[in-house]
């Protein structure tokens, strides 16, 4: 692996918990250097013998990760497929590492925040938070939470929230999207149930069955939808005002 500079992600072991935690201004965008960088630090944390657990999490309230920052992605072929080549790397490396890998949601996980959040093997969360694809409103499909959303929610919510509809953190927790905790001890609470977790080879190995079955069809999915919407100038104005917009009602409700 070629020398990463880690500038957008921080990571370090805390009690054997490797913590990963986004660190890329107020919404933690998922640019293509965060995305580079959460892979290698998997890969660090994963070949790290005295990290036991993996922990991703974000820095500040608002934001575990607003997504992709489309805004500042060039609208061209080669751009569009960098960003998707590596989208499908940081997949692959979640699918194929045998350590617990829980997502810690400090605030809203939008768009392929999401996803991330969704293909962890636990996703905690406090209240305020949501679940938000806004670039389902513009017929850019979910990579790997597809099957999860509709098996744990009823069609018609699964649906709204594939089209672009957040999803409040309390309706999650019912529907065991996630486990819910406090803000106000937030991960020092998540600390203890991740050290509580127990995931052999065989259960991993399925959790992620459906994750590397589909990690080639749903790139080329995604990278066909994306080169629609952005490389028409008068789409991507859509594109890019519809997801902004979805993208801002999904913040975080809590207040400092």
């Amino acid at each position: 692996m070629k020398s990463i500079n880690f500038n957008k992600v921080n990571f370090w072991n805390e009690d054997n918990i490797g913590v990963i935690a986004i660190n890329n201004n107020i919404q933690n965008f998922l640019d293509i250097d965060v995305i580079v960088q959460l892979s290698a630090a998997l890969m660090i944390a994963n070949n790290d013998d005295k990290v036991r657990w993996i922990a991703i999490t974000g820095t500040g309230s608002s934001f575990f990760t607003a997504g992709v920052p489309w805004e500042f992605i060039e609208p061209t072929y080669a751009s569009i497929r960098e960003l998707v080549s590596n989208i499908k790397t940081l997949f692959s490396v979640l699918s194929t590492t045998p350590k617990p890998i829980v997502a810690v949601l400090n605030g809203s996980a939008v768009g392929l925040g999401m996803e991330l959040a969704l293909a962890s093997d636990l996703t905690i969360a406090p209240p305020d938070v949501y679940l938000c694809y806004p670039e389902g409103a513009v017929d850019v499909p979910t990579l790997f939470s597809f099957n999860t959303l509709i098996q744990k929610l009823p069609r018609y919510d699964a649906l709204n929230v594939l089209a672009g509809s957040p999803l409040p953190a309390s309706v999650a927790a019912e529907r065991g999207l996630i486990y819910m905790v406090g803000r106000d001890n937030l991960f020092g609470d998540a600390k203890s149930l991740i050290k509580q977790i127990k995931i052999n080879q065989y259960t991993k190995e399925l959790l992620y069955e459906n994750i590397r079955r589909t990690i080639e069809p749903a790139s080329s999915r995604l990278l066909d939808a994306l080169l629609q919407n952005l490389l028409d100038s008068k789409k991507r104005e859509v594109f890019l005002k519809t997801v902004r917009n979805l993208r801002n009602s999904c913040i975080s409700k809590y207040k400092i």
